[in-house]
């Protein structure tokens, strides 16, 4: 207990110290009197900090629930975007990056239903495209009381970013160099020519039986025995040759800080690199890959005039470009996706590139011939703040103002051409080697530099607070006024959120703790005079193992908590809702016997005077204990959400209206669950030190109201469903030789075949069609979590993170799954061998193949959906520090040399399929990296 009691009480001069008007852009520093803590495993877990909004505070004594991870815990990963550090650390978010490509391979964040609200610095901002070494800290703000001052963003969670703003010694410099390989988790396994030409007939003949195959028995074998003309009877694999399945990343960054009686600083400059996926040509002389690059530099820093004035200064600024064929990245995958192998080669004889008059499109010529786009974004912030302390006054009181102002420019240089294409002429009287040209060759587009993104933001803060400590009482009053003033289009006016906030913090003796926030936020988009929402938030907590009372050989320290409140979520996206908007110079009016078209002005959208706010009611309840001498730290939440007012467009409106209905507040839904985190970090023992901590989520929701429709059946409705439950048919197995299916109900409108899915009629009426969908996703909670550990000895150092996710599902797309979906594009892969048969007719893995459309077996149905459940190895890292080996008597710091990997180790129920990129056109990546840091 007595360490228990010290650590307590530096926390607590930390958060007096921070307390008096902090916010997470400038927090106030110490002049050297108290220390700051640095987060590390071998302190108790309760005792860390967590970077709030206002202040810097212990763990042991929040009421709230917070979320938080350190510097030590990301440097590891070696990515690109911040999101994907987060992936399996923090408990209650749930992270899925949906596509690898170089620039554009950022996870999607998801925190309790909702996408959560970034704030980077105290400021709002969206951008995470950095170096991990800048992060000083990362917390996930959860509950009412913790998110209550950020107004009509509240309601969604806030993951709050707090970057490096000094040394940790008086002056200190390193220097990092990494080099990684990349290697894509997933890629199509296309059929080559035999194979295709084999499953096409099959598809032909299941779509018109009886006719004569496509394919002679003489072309498949000549296929099969290689002995094919590569220019007359194509066999090109076309994924192999446009695109390669290996890149490179490189990150170096140079970092510098330090720390003084009167002055602190931090500051980074970083490049990193990676390269794309295409073929590329030594003829170009510019480049035609999809490559990444970006250079960000930061310097943050704070200077005390004297021991009440204070100005604290941040620069952060970001330049990224993003390289891509002419015909664009997506479109050239896409054609390589539909492009059939014995569709024609990639060059003819004479060396132009080959199409034919359906397929004009060679991905080739797509990847290199068709000239370049490059996108380049260039982002600055910069934020001050200016800190009196007026102790000399009132003691405790400050007063402190804070401008913050981000501009981000993005623009799009396109340099795309045409390319032509050329089929031998085979027409009677054509001369030898002459050929037919289809598109033009060489034509250079709108070869034109446009903006495509530019916006502003203008963050003004003043605060007003006041700490006093008296006999074993604390208290911490703050006042705020806040405006975030965004320009998001020269088209549009400015979204503002304005927050008027007080926040009181008070324990007695670090056992009875309260907070209470009073909060009135505002957004400009709603009509004036109801465009504020009052938010109230109170949390309560019980430190019960600081009573005399308690007394426990297993248990070192435990608490109760809970929090109540409401909170909100303002739309910036629907545009002053409350006016009708028009659009002028239409075309439509026909007026006149010959109905011509006459220009005019139309209505875009119908007015709502009473759209207001989305709102929430929260209840969290949460325990934490501490046992074996501190080594274990449990914690355990349990919340209950409401979020009601939700904006939806009314089930029961009538087509009569003849305009689109606006939205209304008219949903309720309810999310719920519980979060858990165990952190085990025993006492160093003869230089070795390890530590493990897992973290679990189950989440779960349900709709409350939407304002259905009155529909015939009752799983119909989707009042009762779990929040954004996917509607679908109810597959039955397939249709089977000698199936009578005149006594089945059948897909309305469509002849089923041996072979189609079969589909279950749920009202009896002899028919498939929309009334025989109904919620088909699993209504069990989602689990998400992940185990961090890692250890230190003599130099060595190891860190991993395991990952997964239970209870997923994930729909498949129909039409980009089955082969031949068009007779002129079409391209087969692998895993159609697993179709229907008669000799395969109960476990295959697709229907019976057909030409074109098939409308019965591309409807969205529990066929296609599969279980996306998966265990990942997430991240691994072993390095070794040389200097007290070889440089024990140098100024060096740091020597290390290390190696990590990220996605290294994947298990799942998809096959090859990547769970979480199953579906974009670069699918995730493994990257193996390695690295020396040098530190002075």
């Amino acid at each position: 207990m007595k360490h228990l009691y010290k650590a307590v009480r530096v926390c607590m001069a930390v958060m007096t110290t921070a307390g008096i008007g902090s916010t997470a852009a400038a927090l106030p520093q110490d002049t050297g009197a108290i220390k700051k803590i640095t987060p590390v495993k071998d302190s108790a877990w309760f005792a860390q900090p967590v970077y709030l909004w206002n202040k810097t505070i212990s763990r042991a004594n929040m009421s709230g629930a917070a979320s938080s991870i350190y510097n030590n815990d990301v440097q590891s990963t070696p990515v690109a975007d911040i999101s994907n550090v987060l992936t399996g650390r923090m408990s209650g978010l749930l992270n899925i990056q949906y596509g690898g490509a170089p620039g554009k391979d950022a996870a999607t964040m998801t925190f309790r239903g909702k996408t959560p609200l970034i704030v980077i610095d105290g400021v709002v901002r969206d951008f995470t495209a950095f170096n991990p070494n800048d992060i000083e800290s990362v917390t996930l703000l959860k509950d009412a009381v913790a998110n209550a001052m950020y107004g009509q963003r509240s309601s969604n969670g806030v993951l709050m970013i707090t970057t490096r703003s000094r040394g940790r010694k008086d002056f200190e410099v390193s220097a990092s160099a990494q080099y990684g390989a990349l290697e894509q988790l997933y890629r199509p396994k296309f059929l080559q020519a035999y194979d295709y030409a084999t499953l096409y007939n099959e598809a032909q003949l299941n779509t018109n039986p009886g006719a004569t195959p496509r394919f002679t028995q003489s072309m498949l074998d000549a296929w099969k025995n290689h002995t094919n003309d590569p220019y007359t009877q194509p066999d090109v694999n076309w994924q192999d040759a446009v695109t390669k399945s290996n890149g490179t990343q490189q990150r170096y960054n140079i970092n510098m800080g330090g720390k003084a009686k009167s002055y602190h600083y931090f500051a980074s400059l970083e490049h990193f690199g990676q390269s794309g996926m295409f073929t590329t040509s030594p003829l170009n002389s510019y480049n035609t890959n999809n490559d990444y690059k970006r250079y960000n530099i930061r310097t943050n820093a704070a200077v005390a005039f004297n021991k009440d004035i204070e100005l604290t200064l941040n620069v952060f600024g970001s330049l990224a470009t993003g390289y891509e064929p002419g015909a664009g990245t997506n479109n050239t995958l896409d054609n390589i996706s539909y492009t059939s192998p014995i569709a024609f080669p990639i060059y003819n004889q004479n060396g132009s590139f080959a199409g034919t008059n359906i397929y004009r499109d060679n991905p080739m010529a797509m990847a290199i011939n068709s000239g370049y786009l490059m996108n380049t974004q260039r982002r600055i912030s910069a934020d001050m703040a200016l800190q009196y302390k007026l102790d000399d006054f009132v003691k405790g009181m400050w007063v402190k103002a804070q401008l913050s102002m981000n501009n981000f420019y993005s623009e799009l240089i396109d340099r795309s051409k045409t390319y032509a294409v050329f089929e031998p002429d085979t027409s009677a009287g054509a001369l030898p080697d002459t050929y037919i040209q289809y598109n033009t060759e060489g034509f250079v587009k709108a070869g034109s530099a446009s903006v495509t993104t530019q916006t502003r933001q203008n963050y003004y803060n003043f605060m007003v607070g006041y700490s006093h400590n008296w006999n074993d009482h604390t208290l911490d009053l703050l006042g705020t006024y806040n405006q975030d003033n965004n320009i998001a289009s020269f088209y549009q006016l400015n979204t503002v959120y304005s927050n008027f906030g007080v926040n009181a913090n008070y324990n007695w003796k670090n056992t009875y703790l309260a907070e209470l926030a009073l909060v009135y936020g505002s957004l400009n988009r709603y009509q004036a005079g109801s465009r504020g929402a009052f938010l109230p938030a109170l949390g309560l907590g019980w430190v019960i193992s600081n009573e005399n009372f308690f007394s426990s050989h297993l248990i070192d320290r435990l608490k109760i908590r809970a929090s109540i409140g409401k909170n909100a979520y303002g739309d910036p996206d629907n545009y002053y809702p409350y006016l009708s908007n028009y659009k002028i110079d239409t075309t439509g009016y026909n007026v006149g016997e010959s109905a011509s078209a006459v220009s005019g002005a139309t209505k875009s959208q119908v007015a709502n005077p009473g759209y207001t706010w989305e709102k929430s009611l929260k209840l969290e309840v949460g325990i934490e204990a501490a046992l074996l001498h501190n080594q274990l730290s449990v914690s355990v939440d349990y919340y209950r959400n409401k979020f009601y007012d939700l904006l939806q467009t009314r089930g029961k409106n009538s087509g009569i209206f003849g305009q689109p209905y606006p939205l209304e507040n008219i949903g309720t839904n309810r999310y719920s669950g519980i979060e858990a985190v165990v952190n085990y970090s025993p006492e160093v023992r003869r230089g070795f030190k390890y530590y493990i901590e897992g973290n679990i989520s189950a989440a779960y929701s349900k709709v409350i109201n939407t304002g259905d429709q009155l529909y015939p059946y009752p799983w119909l409705y989707r009042t009762g469903q779990p929040a954004n439950q996917l509607f679908a048919l109810v597959a039955d197995g397939f249709y089977q030789t000698g199936t009578d299916i005149s006594k089945t109900a059948n897909y309305q409108g469509y002849t089923p075949a041996p072979g189609d899915i079969k589909y279950k009629d749920l009202n009896n009426d002899g028919v498939i069609n929309e009334l025989d969908k109904k919620g088909i996703v699993t209504t069990k909670p989602t689990i998400f979590y992940g185990v961090t550990g890692g250890f230190n000895y003599k130099g060595f150092d190891f860190r991993l993170l395991i990952q997964g996710v239970a209870n997923r599902q994930i729909m498949m797309s129909p039409t980009s799954m089955m082969p031949f979906y068009t007779t002129a594009y079409a391209n087969a892969q692998e895993m159609h061998f697993n179709r229907w048969t008669p000799a395969n007719n109960v476990n295959a893995e697709f229907p019976r193949l057909t030409l074109g459309s098939n409308v019965n077996n591309s409807q969205l149905s529990t066929f296609w959906l599969k279980n996306g459940s998966y265990l990942r190895l997430k991240n691994i890292e072993l390095g070794y520090d040389f200097k007290n080996i070889a440089f024990r008597q140098s100024k060096l710091s740091q020597l290390r040399v290390f190696v990590n990997a990220y996605n290294l180790f994947t298990s799942s129920h998809l096959g090859d399929l990547d769970p979480e990129s199953v579906m974009a056109p670069i699918s995730n990546q493994r990257i193996i990296n390695g690295g020396i840091t040098i530190g002075l």
